[in-house]
């Protein structure tokens, strides 16, 4: 069996209504079925358009679709299942493959909340329903006398804008629906309230419940000291703001709504909370303070949003230093852009804690499947059973620390999730910015995980791309030597260029000679090294590697094997025995004679000596595969993060008669930080020790197809010596430049990653260590900020040793040569980036909020 490890997280589900921004009545609807549902108000609503409405017009103006604006909100909010306003809405986004494979992952409207045809009451067909935790709070807390009392309400007559079931929450009133209503009026007892300012201070000031709160029992928002409160003013009769006022509840910020009518009488308790949240970060010496956002919706005109402004300003507290109370925002953060292509700081959505725990998983071989089995988590309130699907949802990130063969990495599966097929009978799985996201639906029941080895999980990613994929000579080669090594982790035994050139020597040889007419190849056998010359090379590499890497260390694996050296009695020729294979009768390898023993007390009639085995024997350093065993290993271990990659060794790649042949293709787990982001997939191209030029134009070539069938790829290129020639820089140089096209998020088309021995045979720790140790142009990129991460380390070898610059500051450069554009104030910047600045909608900030005072700021775009 193979262990390991997996975080566990319990979660509600996210279920994501796809609607016109038009249309009121089924947005009212859906937020009302939320209300009923635990976690609902953290369901998103995504806008399905081909025009956009006129108040969001200014933020679109002509960089993404409709179809792109909807995905783009489908990849922010990761939903984990549908419901449509009205049949074929996925269809028309071309996501007809999310409506699932096992288990239905979307429904209709009519049919979120339905009852069966035997049953006079409805049903959510997905998620857990509030009354589970409606009984839970009721006997914990509300059928107890309270030393305090505790307030509800509800809203007594909704307007029909939508605004009171996106601020407080509105049950359904349908018959067979009313019955969440009622346990919530059992539970609480609320009182009837207007829509009113006064009602908006009992919820916001006085922590009076409100229709809400049930759906959020038991749930953490998780949030951190930089997400202050935020103040969302907006204007209910426009649907676009409603739809914005309920997304934002999914981001960090603590969101208080306020209709735009209500400012001018709620302005002294704004100002009030302003007053409360401008207080010194704690701990932090710099005199940093916490402060409040005013955020604008995209329907509140600019005369209103000077008003509104101009109305607030009086009361707020003096800046302190650069530090305002009160920070002005104009715009939507642009959640449907993907991580880089918009904002430098990209919007983040909310994490909900419940429960987690942290788990071994042993994962059973003997089937045909590699499976285990994990105890979930669950809500403690939920009942046994329920109507619906997708109750509830564990989220896992497994680990694959113990280098095992199996895949733990793949690419988000967003808008597919056939693939990979890693649970049966409980539908399909999410992979994305949470981990492997899988939908529960029964109390008590053991659920099923199911794996596949990484060579299997990169193939089927290959092939569904159009490719036959299959495994060179020296991707077998390489298979071996890591077989034997224990994987990844094992590869720092060879990491050591005299181990690599003996291991090399003793190998045997090829010599290729060639005239006008043939080509002639000639062999030379494996060698003998004493175990003297063994052991003075082990402890050699032992002083450089802080005494790791004992001679049985290469024993134990079966890198090299002891045997013993006698001359033939018959032809001379000394021949090489492993120990098992000794007798007192000896075959000669050459004359094929038997000879005897050498007994005698010439202890020069026979040596000790070993010799590589296995794939260790291959010539011409195992056809490469010790460069892109290497070359794994280094990526592996950059930045410190051991068990982040997954990967195949060499594979042919065939598609339309055209093949193509990489030394490696790996997935790259992103950093801890940096979840939001796809895994990278890298294409290797390793070479080995060479005095003249190892890359030649051909492999550059090769590189620029995968390039093209992968936007966003990394292309590795590594070679065992320290450095690249200059006929290798030429090229690499030219291919730097190639992948430098910008993509369509402003980015460079690929990423290049140069590695030398420096990286490959490096000893444990750091990278930024290693460079330190090499001095030079090495140690000037040896900080943090150049070693972080897979893409400023990539940029940073470029530096090093093509002597280019980033492609930021190349692009900087270039910018600072364009005219600027005189009447934003912005640089004119191509693609996505000089769209996202020039598209903010409302007035700019520098006219409309400056501030004799300094109370009110804005923040930098």
């Amino acid at each position: 069996m193979a262990e390991i490890t997996a975080n566990i997280r319990l979660r509600p589900t996210r279920v994501a209504l796809l609607v016109s921004p038009t249309d009121r009545a089924s947005i009212i609807r859906f937020m009302r079925i939320s209300t009923c549902m635990w976690g609902g108000r953290y369901n998103p609503i995504i806008p399905v358009f081909r025009k956009p409405p006129r108040a969001w017009a200014g933020e679109f103006q002509g960089d993404k679709t409709g179809v792109d604006i909807a995905r783009g909100y489908i990849r922010f909010f990761e939903p984990d299942a549908f419901v449509e306003a009205k049949p074929g809405l996925l269809e028309d986004l071309g996501l007809e493959s999310l409506r699932g494979v096992i288990g239905n992952r979307s429904v209709t409207l009519d049919e979120l909340l339905s009852s069966d045809p035997n049953k006079s009451w409805a049903e959510l067909k997905f998620g857990l329903p509030i009354t589970d935790a409606l009984a839970e709070l009721y006997d914990r807390e509300e059928r107890f006398i309270r030393r305090e009392s505790r307030s509800a309400m509800v809203v007594e007559k909704p307007p029909s804008t939508g605004a009171a079931e996106a601020m407080f929450g509105v049950f359904p009133t349908e018959d067979d629906q009313r019955y969440f209503a009622s346990s919530y009026n059992e539970v609480f007892r609320p009182e009837p309230m207007p829509w009113s300012p006064q009602t908006w201070r009992h919820v916001y000031l006085k922590g009076t419940t409100k229709p809400f709160d049930p759906s959020s029992h038991g749930i953490e928002p998780e949030r951190s000291w930089q997400h202050g409160l935020k103040f969302f003013v907006f204007d209910p009769s426009k649907t676009t703001d409603i739809i914005d006022l309920w997304n934002l509840r999914s981001e960090p910020a603590p969101l208080l709504p306020l209709p735009i009518s209500w400012v001018a009488e709620l302005a002294t308790d704004i100002q009030a909370l302003c007053k409360a949240e401008y207080r010194p970060l704690e701990g932090n010496p710099s005199g940093i303070m916490h402060s409040a956002t005013l955020e604008f919706a995209r329907g509140i005109s600019d005369d209103a949003r000077q008003h509104t402004i101009q109305t607030l300003k009086p009361g707020l507290p003096p800046a302190r230093g650069h530090n305002h109370s009160l920070t002005i925002k104009h715009w939507r953060d642009r959640i449907w852009d993907a991580p880089g292509e918009g904002m430098m700081n990209a919007p983040e959505r909310l994490r909900l804690f419940v429960h987690e725990k942290q788990v071994s998983l042993e994962v059973d071989r003997s089937s045909d499947h590699l499976s285990t089995t994990f105890e979930p988590l669950r809500p403690d309130f939920a009942a046994r059973y329920g109507a619906g699907h997708l109750r509830w949802v564990n989220s896992l990130k497994v680990s694959n620390y113990g280098r095992t063969n199996l895949a733990t990495i793949y690419p988000y599966n967003t808008y597919d999730r056939s693939h990979p097929r890693l649970s049966l009978g409980m539908g399909d799985v999410l992979i994305g910015t949470e981990g492997w996201s899988i939908g529960q639906e029964y109390v008590g029941l053991s659920s099923f995980l199911q794996f596949e080895t990484q060579e299997k999980a990169i193939t089927g990613i290959l092939t569904r791309a159009g490719y036959s994929v299959s495994l060179s000579e020296p991707g077998h080669i390489a298979k071996h030597v890591l077989d034997q090594l224990g994987g990844l982790g094992g590869a720092h035994l060879i990491a050591d260029e005299e181990i690599l050139r003996t291991m090399n020597d003793m190998a045997g040889a090829i010599r290729r000679r060639s005239n006008e007419t043939e080509e002639m190849q000639e062999e030379f056998p494996p060698r003998s090294r004493s175990i003297k010359q063994w052991a003075d090379l082990v402890n050699k590499r032992k002083e450089r590697d802080y005494g790791r890497g004992d001679i049985e260390h290469f024993t134990k694996r079966n890198v090299i094997v002891l045997g013993l050296e006698t001359r033939c009695t018959n032809c001379l020729h000394v021949n090489w025995d492993p120990v098992d294979k000794l007798g007192y009768a000896l075959s000669c390898s050459r004359c094929l004679k038997e000879y005897p023993f050498p007994q005698n007390a010439d202890s020069g009639a026979r040596k000790w000596a070993y010799r590589v085995s296995g794939p260790f024997s291959v010539q011409d350093y195992a056809k490469g595969a010790y460069g892109a065993v290497l070359a794994l290993r280094a990526i592996d271990e950059l930045n410190n993060h051991i068990g982040s990659l997954n990967f195949i060794t060499a594979v042919q790649l065939v598609r339309d008669g055209k093949s193509i042949e990489a030394d490696y293709v790996a997935l790259h787990r992103a950093e801890g930080f940096d979840e939001k982001h796809d895994p990278d997939i890298i294409f290797g191209e390793a070479k080995s020790f060479s005095e003249g030029d190892t890359l030649k134009p051909k492999d550059i070539v090769r590189l620029q197809d995968l390039a093209l069938q992968f936007p966003g790829c990394y292309l590795a290129v590594s070679v065992l010596r320290n450095e690249f020639t200059e006929g290798e820089k030429l090229l690499l140089r030219r291919l730097v430049r190639w992948t430098r096209k910008l993509a369509p998020n402003g980015g460079p088309r690929n990423r290049v990653l140069l590695l030398t021995g420096h990286e490959l045979l490096r000893t444990w720790g750091p990278l930024s260590n290693t460079w330190k140790s090499v001095g030079g142009r090495h140690a000037e990129f040896a900080d943090f900020d150049h070693t972080r991460s897979l893409r400023t380390t990539a940029e940073a070898t470029i530096s090093i040793h093509l002597d280019m610059p980033s492609f930021s500051a190349a692009r900087h450069a270039s910018w600072s040569r364009r005219n600027t554009s005189k009447e934003k104030g912005f640089l004119h910047v191509p693609g996505q980036w000089g769209k996202m600045l020039g598209s903010a909608s409302g007035p700019d900030p520098s006219e409309s909020t400056a501030d004799a005072d300094g109370s009110i700021s804005s923040p930098d775009r």
